[in-house]
């Protein structure tokens, strides 16, 4: 494990051209360390720091040209993450789908075919105070890194984990909301003491990819121009495991 200082020292390295405000995500986290080089557990896709703008396509999984990647093994319960290269530079929200490959199949084997069930939301920061109290801002302003909690009920399993930033910068028109995606393989083994037992329940609601999302979806398409909204609803299942809460403040290392 690398300790969580490299965050602010790794750059990005791609043939593609960078844009300024997109981001990737190219670093697990497990346990508050960054595991592994850059995209050693994750996914190196095509696509730069570009985003996807089309929920239609397979690509919309783990984004384009995806490759397999190495496999790091966890246990229900403890905490996953991603580093983000540079920064989340739109207003925006932060989400995380998880799919469990099929029996037999190993996650650097597997397709992301077999539905995903969502496990975190990051959206809005606790209101402000004063004339734009109602307002909303985003938890995800400028971060670096999130950090998330794999439910201890999580089976064991080999699993495609998928970070999903989505842009809210021009979805009050339809098909430009920006969507940016990266995926890590994961091995789930059972759960450590303090956590519990995995096993406790498959993860679901599950959607596929593509058919998750329509570009006329509400949190996909916004009623007004995002500096405006004063509520907004992040598109997706509910949350897995029953309970889960949408998070409003970013846990970061």
């Amino acid at each position: 494990m690398l300790p969580k200082t490299v965050l602010g020292a790794f750059a990005f390295a791609s043939s593609a051209p960078t844009v300024l405000a997109h981001w990737t995500y190219s670093r697990l986290i497990v346990n508050d360390e960054v595991v592994g080089e850059p995209w050693q557990y994750i996914r190196r896709h095509n696509n730069s720091n570009a985003p996807l703008t089309n929920p239609n396509g397979t690509e919309f999984r783990c984004n384009a040209g995806a490759r397999p990647s190495e496999t790091y093994a966890v246990r229900a319960g403890d905490e996953l993450g991603f580093a983000i290269s540079d920064h989340f530079g739109h207003p925006g929200i932060q989400q995380v789908y998880v799919s469990r490959a099929p029996p037999g199949v190993a996650a650097a084997d597997y397709d992301g075919s077999a539905g995903w069930a969502r496990v975190y939301s990051l959206t809005s920061s606790p209101q402000n105070s004063g004339d734009d109290a109602e307002v909303l801002t985003w938890a995800t302003d400028r971060i670096q890194s999130f950090r998330f909690p794999l439910s201890a009920a999580t089976p064991p399993g080999e699993y495609l984990v998928r970070a999903e930033g989505l842009a809210l910068h021009a979805a009050h028109k339809r098909d430009n909301a920006q969507f940016y995606v990266s995926c890590a393989q994961v091995r789930v083994v059972a759960g450590n003491a303090t956590a519990g037992a995995a096993g406790g329940g498959a993860p679901g609601p599950l959607l596929p990819i593509p058919g998750m999302y329509r570009g006329d979806d509400p949190g996909v398409l916004i009623p007004e121009f995002w500096s405006y909204l004063t509520n907004y609803t992040a598109p997706g299942p509910p949350l897995w495991p029953e309970g889960t809460l949408e998070q409003h403040v970013a846990k970061v290392l």
